[in-house]
């Protein structure tokens, strides 16, 4: 039975961050990570704010996660730069909207979050775009996600 909790203990960061960086290393994004980097990642969302970390547990093991950070905006508070990762196995059950629920639902309840942002990817079946248009979501074509080298950036600076 799946169940989803704040961060039990922060060994579990191990274990999902492992999971994290096997699944993203082969994917179709192409990015290179690495269990240390994804440990990096989640500690660094977790310090920002533990109440925004739930962590989805078969048992004791961890077997997904979603995080996010709290941004005051003009129109109340937004959640920003999340992750939401569900490892391979347990994915097609539920467990992303089980976390996604709980994020929404206390982000909403203990700090009036309004409205969630994220920027995403499709593979060649549409996932997971796909699964966040059925929530709800909707592509915001007058907004583009930007990325720039730093070096090149000062460069030009």
């Amino acid at each position: 039975m799946i169940t989803i909790s704040n961060l039990k203990k922060e060994t579990d960061l191990d274990i999902i961050a492992e999971e994290y960086a096997n699944y993203y290393a082969n994917s179709v994004l192409g990015e290179k990570w690495t269990k240390e980097k994804a440990i990096e990642l989640f500690k660094y969302f977790y310090r920002q704010n533990k109440d925004l970390f739930f962590v989805a547990y078969d048992k004791d093991q961890p077997v997904g996660v979603v995080t996010s950070v709290l941004k005051p905006w003009w129109d109340g508070n937004h959640l920003e730069d999340g992750e939401i990762f569900v490892v391979k196995k347990y994915q097609r059950q539920g467990i992303a909207s089980q976390l996604m629920k709980a994020l929404c639902v206390c982000a909403h309840d203990k700090y009036n979050a309004t409205t969630l942002e994220a920027h995403t990817y499709e593979d060649e079946n549409g996932f997971p775009l796909n699964w966040y248009k059925r929530l709800g979501f909707k592509t915001m074509d007058d907004l583009k996600i930007i990325s720039g080298d730093i070096e090149e950036v000062i460069k030009k600076l």
